[in-house]
């Protein structure tokens, strides 16, 4: 398995640069509205003795809005937008023969940014030669903004799947964001 994804992200996703259009979506009950774009390349495939890392690299366009009652956009409430590298690494598991590892951002350029020290675990990978996808778990949690310059503690867990589209690569991130209780972590 190991190998056949290697050959697939070479052969299919790296170099190349993937766009996503403006993708709008809601906060706190309504009261903050963002709206994020963003191009992505993905690069510096390394084999490994047992696995394999590489890089995203993002563009990004992102900003959340405060919403009035009349649900209309007012102030800027956070500005996301900047360039960031995540650095994904994986390995074979000897002792279950699964792919697991981890995906953390190693450099940003967004001010006041909200994934330092920031790390998902990588679990489920799964490759049919047609597309790869896995599952990503936050550890721990992260700031998210709840209007007003305040924040809450939050984790994203995700749906990853990189497959191919009448020869375009596509790269889906379905995310879940969690309230987390910084205490008990649950």
């Amino acid at each position: 398995m190991k190998d056949g994804i290697i050959l697939f992200l070479k052969e299919n996703i790296i170099g190349r640069n993937l766009f996503t259009e403006d993708v709008v979506y809601k906060l706190e009950n309504g009261k903050l509205e963002g709206v994020y774009s963003d191009r992505m390349i993905f690069s510096d495939l390394v084999q490994t003795e047992n696995g394999f890392k590489f890089n995203m690299t993002t563009i990004t366009h992102e900003l959340i809005y405060n919403v009035d009652n009349k649900d209309n956009r007012t102030t800027v409430a956070k500005d996301y937008t900047g360039t960031s590298v995540f650095c994904y690494e994986l390995a074979m598991r000897k002792s279950t023969g699964q792919l697991t590892g981890y995906m953390r951002c190693i450099s940003t350029t967004v001010k006041n940014q909200t994934m330092e020290a920031v790390v998902c675990g990588i679990f489920d990978v799964n490759f049919d030669d047609k597309e790869l996808k896995w599952q990503e778990n936050q550890l721990l949690y992260r700031d998210s903004p709840i209007g007003d310059g305040n924040y809450k503690p939050a984790a994203f867990d995700a749906k990853v799947r990189f497959h191919l589209d009448k020869g375009k690569a596509v790269f889906e991130y379905l995310p879940t964001l969690w309230d987390v209780n910084p205490d008990t972590l649950v």
